[in-house]
């Protein structure tokens, strides 16, 4: 027999109104109550009644997830998390690809405005995001980013704080004594892109400019140059994982070894770095907790009168794999010197 509301409220030990005000998704919801009721949703695996809430309140219960395109892993990953949580909420989803002309996001958001309560619009790590002004008749909740100067390319939502995350990547660099790295990532020169970012944390000047869309085909074909610069750089540093696993591959076809003669980085936590050979070093940005904030404004924002503009920033941590920390020695010793690393730059 399938759990009924009533159920859920005596399990998480709340009322029905509660329980209510959780699923619907409105405003003042301690996070306590939230995991009280969404822990115990989950352990009854119960599933909210969608048409007669859409019929009590007018809302279709279903939103707009607008993606540049999901070629890009983490993108993917990302829309993946939007998807499992709007479902925790009992809400519905629809993917739609709409690259990265905002005129194109305003009419694709119009011409189905009666289908969606509202929309969340990524925009990634790439300083791609669109921009539409205010411009969509859905209440809005756009994912962008924060540059490492701190300027948004959003006005709210959720803004990625790419400063930091080139913070984190120059930090660990520094600990390994790598000091030479060259950057690789779309439109470098712009305040925007991640790789400006990390241009400035790392105080690197050489940049292999990409295209708007990274791809593993790419990173194999700059590997090429990589080869011929060698005794230049220590490290490499990609804007997005699919760049640096291309590179992984192009320079393992050419007889370069990571990390023994050129260190490895990426960003966007892609699942197929954990099992590259070398395992991938790469930034990971919390695809469930940018999910779940971005939701929470959007839901929000829906509530008649509220229009907030506030703007959440989240940070990456770096999980440090074999790409990277082959350069760090088995067991520090107790003085001296790191010994240098073998065919570093010359």
């Amino acid at each position: 027999m399938a759990a009924t509301m009533r159920q859920v409220a005596e399990l998480a030990g709340v009322s029905l109104k509660s329980v209510s005000r959780v699923v619907n998704g409105e405003p003042n919801v301690s996070d306590e109550l939230r995991h009280k009721v969404t822990a115990a949703i989950d352990q009854l695996g119960w599933q909210p009644n969608v048409l007669a809430r859409t019929l009590r309140t007018g809302r279709t219960e279903t939103v707009a997830v607008v993606v540049p395109d999901l070629r890009s892993g983490w993108v993917a990953a990302l829309a993946q998390a939007l998807v499992i949580e709007a479902d925790r909420r009992g809400l519905r989803t629809a993917i739609e690809p709409c690259g990265r002309d905002g005129n194109r996001v305003v009419q694709v958001l119009t011409e189905q405005s009666t289908s969606f309560d509202g929309a969340i619009v990524v925009g990634g790590i790439h300083g791609a995001d669109v921009s539409f002004a205010g411009r969509s008749p859905l209440p809005v909740c756009r994912i962008g980013t924060i540059g490492a100067s701190g300027t948004a390319t959003v006005g709210g939502g959720v803004g990625l704080d790419l400063g930091q995350a080139a913070d984190v990547v120059g930090r660990h660099l520094r600990a390994l004594r790598l000091q030479a790295p060259v950057v690789v990532g779309p439109h470098p020169d712009q305040p925007g892109a991640f790789a400006h970012a990390l241009r400035q944390a790392l105080d690197a000047t050489a940049v292999l400019e990409t295209g708007a869309v990274p791809s593993r085909a790419e990173g194999f074909r700059l590997a090429a140059q990589l080869v011929e610069e060698l005794d230049r750089h220590d490290v490499v540093v990609c804007a997005d994982d699919e760049l640096a696993l291309g590179v992984l591959a192009g320079l393992r076809r050419r007889g370069v070894r990571v990390p023994q003669q050129i260190a490895l980085c990426g960003c966007g936590a892609v699942e197929d770095g954990r099992f590259s050979s070398p395992s991938l070093t790469t930034l990971s940005f919390p695809t469930g907790e940018i999910a779940r904030i971005a939701l929470d404004d959007l839901q929000r924002n829906w509530e008649p009168g509220s229009h907030r503009s506030v703007l959440t920033p989240v940070g990456a941590t770096l999980v440090r794999r074999e790409s990277t920390l082959g350069f760090a020695p088995a067991v520090p010793g107790p003085s001296g010197p790191i010994p240098p690393r073998p065919g570093g730059p010359r």
